[in-house]
Parts: C-alpha cells; structure tokens; sequence
C-alpha cells in the first residue's frame, strides 16, 4: 500500500470527525485512552499541514511522537500499562523511567503532545472570533506566544512569528479547512475548543501532581 502523502493529508482533514474523536478520547470516569488520543491528533497532523510551511515542523514533531506511543501499545510485556494517560504516568512513575537517558519514556513524548494541544484550542479559539476578513497571522501569533513559545528557544519563535505572515485570512482558511457554513464551523470549533479543554486540564493536573510538567 503507498503511503499517504502531505497533499492527501491536507485534502482528507474533517472537522467533524476531529470533534469526534477527541469526544472519544475520555470515558465517563475521567481516563484518557492513548490509542483515541494518537487517533485524534492524526486528524490534528492534517490541520497542521494545512496551516502550511509554517507549522510543518509542529506536524512533522507530532507524527514522531505519536509513532512512540504507539510502539509503546505494541510492546506485550508492558501494552497494558499504556492504555490510558493515567495508567501510563503511574506506571513510569511507580518504575522511575519518566526521565530515561535510553529512550524517551511515554510520559516525556506525551508531554510534547500536550503543549501542542495547548497551541491547537488557542488557535481554534481565536479563529472562531476571528471576522471574515481577518488576517489569521495576528490570531496564530498570540495563539502561539500563549502556548508553544514558552518552550521554544528565542531563534524558533522568532522565524514563528515571521512565518506566520503567510497565513491567509479566516475566509480563505476555512476553505481550506472545507468549511462551507461558517457559522455551522464556529459552533464546531467551539465544541472542539471544549473537549480540547478538558483533556489538556485533566492531564495539566496529572503531570502537575507528579511533578513531571518540567521533564527534558
């Protein structure tokens, strides 16, 4: 089977299906299940691409480490201690490899995803409010300077925020998005800014409470 390339990617992203499957990632007891979460931030992968150039290394980072958790499902020895958010972060804690030198722990390449949601309901935020012409450089920059800019080095966000510029206006990246009822879109979004939310608070509280927020 051939690979599916950026240009498929870019061309197949659904913003329903994104709200549906970030709906599917928390059970009604809270827990995070890993396998929706990497499913839901494939479908994210797609909106990275199409943000263009700009965000291809958010996309390309994203694929790395979603592609490691999932070697993480797949090892039988220790599949079922990677089923969740929750279970996974006790199981390292518990065995003291949230910092290993050999290989980089699930709780560390999560972590990555995480700050990376933080940009993604951000952004989603302000293209909600954006107005019809509005360029989307000023939206993606304080989304940006919000989230991932608190951990990138001073060279990065300066070529982040001069990249920016080449984004379109909301109309025209709602198109791109395939987007046709704006106001429908909004109502989405906003949906999806909401379940966004509260995976990124559940699993804030759980890094924080095991003082993993600051691993390298």
């Amino acid at each position: 089977m051939m690979a599916t390339n950026k240009t498929d990617k870019k061309s197949d992203f659904n913003l329903e299906r994104l709200l549906q499957l970030f709906r599917a990632c928390k059970d009604a007891d809270g827990e995070i299940s890993i396998d929706r979460y990497n499913d839901a931030y494939d479908e994210l992968c797609k909106l990275f691409y199409l943000l263009g150039k700009v965000f291809s290394f958010v996309a390309s980072d994203v694929e790395e480490k979603v592609n490691i958790l999932r070697d993480y499902r797949k090892l039988p020895s220790e599949s079922q201690h990677y089923q969740s958010i929750q279970s996974m972060i006790k199981y390292e804690v518990e065995h003291k490899t949230t910092n290993n030198k050999k290989k980089a722990s699930g709780c560390r390449t999560l972590l990555r995803l995480h700050r990376a949601l933080e940009f993604t309901y951000e952004f989603m935020t302000e293209l909600g409010k954006a107005e019809s012409s509005s360029k989307m450089s000023t939206a993606a920059s304080e989304a940006y300077g919000r989230s991932l800019a608190k951990f990138h080095p001073f060279l990065i966000r300066q070529a982040v925020y001069l990249a920016v510029h080449t984004l379109p206006h909301r109309d025209q990246l709602m198109k791109n998005m395939k987007i046709e009822d704006v106001e429908k879109g909004k109502e989405v979004l906003e949906q999806i800014v909401t379940e966004q939310k509260m995976i990124y608070e559940i699993t804030q509280d759980l890094y924080a409470k095991n003082n993993l927020l600051d691993l390298p």
